[in-house]
């Protein structure tokens, strides 16, 4: 299934159904997740109504033994050729845009250089 036309709460109610279905799998009740999780049910209601926390899902996880499912879910980043050719070592930081240096000499000198209209507060997502 592609996520990318999808919006990030039907991602996240797609995460707790396929959570569900895995614990359905496995014959366990939302009280059995739980108990062996080290959470409370209302803990795995919640993960598997897309809301929760990342910890909580990884316990979760570790219980549907499905732990493997995170190296697919987010590899680790490979250095890239051209990275190695130019630098001779991987990146450690990134250097902040032109955007974010506007805005942090602007709250210096008291007004921003960048107009408010343009910056956008994303919402805290829900796990």
């Amino acid at each position: 299934m592609a996520f990318h036309g999808q919006s990030d709460k039907q991602i996240l109610y797609t995460l707790g159904n396929r959570l569900k279905e895995y614990r359905l799998r496995m014959n366990l009740t939302q009280d059995d997740m739980a108990e062996r999780a080290g959470l409370s049910t209302s803990t795995i209601k919640g993960l598997e109504a897309g809301r929760g926390r990342l910890d909580s899902l990884v316990a979760a996880l570790r219980v549907l033994r499905r732990l493997d499912a995170l190296e697919a879910f987010l590899p680790a980043p490979t250095v890239s050729p051209m990275q190695l050719a130019m630098h001779g070592k991987q990146r450690q930081r990134a250097r902040a845009s032109g955007a974010t240096k506007a805005l942090k000499e602007g709250a210096d000198e008291g007004t921003p250089k960048t107009p408010a209209r343009n910056i956008k507060k994303r919402d805290k997502p829900e796990w």
